[in-house]
């Protein structure tokens, strides 16, 4: 198969960090084509400054009807992901859309169900299930090492005394932190666990700049009940803006052990450095942030259990190429689909939603 030939729609940071760097990476599987870019001029453009060779449209209608383009990076502010989905779906392109994926669930299965139409793909850009830190802990919960998982803490926070004035800060559909970051929390917990039964959550804007009505705080408590022999389990999901110190990432709870984790993902940080993917040491975490792990033996006799044992887990090198691997096999073996599957994107959509309508009625609710 011919590397797919893809368009980028929009000049951002998360075309130039998150898309670029792993399309180019991929020469064998994708071709930097085209790019949707406004603003382009024939003396400027920042798509083609990067890549000379990119055809660089400034009416997106035009980039569509492109017969050569095939695959669509929507790298767009998320009020604008509705529209730009639809004309791509519709002008017969796959689809890798930004998340948030769209400010509503019902827009969002809209979308899912005119691709399934199209017999096209629709994949959102969940890039933080390959995090280095997600695939750890994933790892060790996975092994068992901790017994019944009761209680999962994750949180990813800032310490920024104002605002960047971006679409993550005015009162737009799709903007504030709920979106920006807790997208991609309440992904990793739909992962892990799949569907809640409530959650309650707590939206506010702590820092007090104005739009007051954009959070820049949030905490969304995910309820699962115990079921078939399994104990309940609550996971905590937080972000704020006023973090000065140290914050963990992930603390973990099981009945035979707690893992916790300091450090964040370094992928972010080494790409906006420019380090390429493909070099060496990429994704991979210094070792002062490894994970603590405290255990006592799963067969240990639960009246009289010893101290518990405390190692340190190295973290598993972060990988986002991992997801445009996806995204080629899902176009060439036509099964049209990635593990960041369209039920769980919905999902987090519903508690998203969920999580607002709980914080205006002070109330848990419901996941259908």
């Amino acid at each position: 198969m011919s590397p797919i030939k893809t368009a980028v729609l929009g000049t951002g940071m998360s075309a130039f960090i998150f898309h670029y760097p792993f399309l180019e990476a991929l020469p064998e599987k994708f071709e930097i084509y085209a790019a949707w870019e406004r603003r382009a001029t024939a003396e400027h453009s920042k798509a083609r400054s990067a890549y000379p060779n990119i055809k660089v449209y400034t009416q997106l209608d035009e980039l569509l009807a492109d017969p050569k383009v095939e695959l669509v990076v929507v790298s767009l502010p998320p009020d604008a992901h509705v529209d730009a989905v639809t004309a791509a779906l519709n002008a017969g392109k796959h689809v890798l859309c930004e998340k948030p994926f769209t400010p509503t669930y019902e827009e969002g299965k809209r979308l899912f169900d005119l691709a399934k139409s199209k017999n096209l793909l629709l994949a959102v850009y969940q890039n933080r299930r390959w995090d280095g830190d997600f695939l750890t802990a994933k790892d060790v919960i996975d092994s068992g090492r901790l017994g019944d998982i009761v209680e999962l803490e994750s949180h990813i926070d800032r310490h920024r005394l104002f605002r960047k004035g971006n679409w993550k800060d005015v009162p737009s559909p799709g903007s504030g932190l709920v979106y920006d970051l807790g997208a991609h929390l309440i992904d990793q917990a739909v992962y892990l666990f799949g569907v809640p039964e409530s959650v309650t959550g707590k939206v506010f804007c702590q820092r007090q700049i104005p739009p007051l009505e954009v959070e820049d705080n949030f905490t969304i408590v995910l309820h699962y009940p115990a079921k078939e022999g399994k104990l309940p389990v609550e996971v905590i999901l937080r972000s704020t803006s006023i973090s000065c110190g140290l914050s963990f990432r992930y603390c973990i709870k099981g009945t035979r052990g707690t893992f916790l984790k300091f450090g964040s993902d370094p992928q972010e940080g080494q790409l906006n450095k420019g380090m390429k993917p493909s070099e060496g040491g990429y994704g991979q975490e210094s070792s002062e942030n490894y994970a603590k792990l405290w255990t006592v033996p799963l067969d240990a006799d639960v009246k009289a259990l010893p101290a518990p044992a405390l190692s340190t887990v190295p973290t598993i090198s972060g990988n986002y190429l991992a997801l445009y691997e996806e995204v080629y096999e899902s176009i060439s073996n036509k099964s049209f689909t990635t593990s960041v599957l369209p039920e769980q994107v919905l999902t987090v959509e519903k508690i998203i939603e969920a999580a607002y309508k709980s914080s205006e009625t002070s109330a848990s609710v419901k996941i259908n």
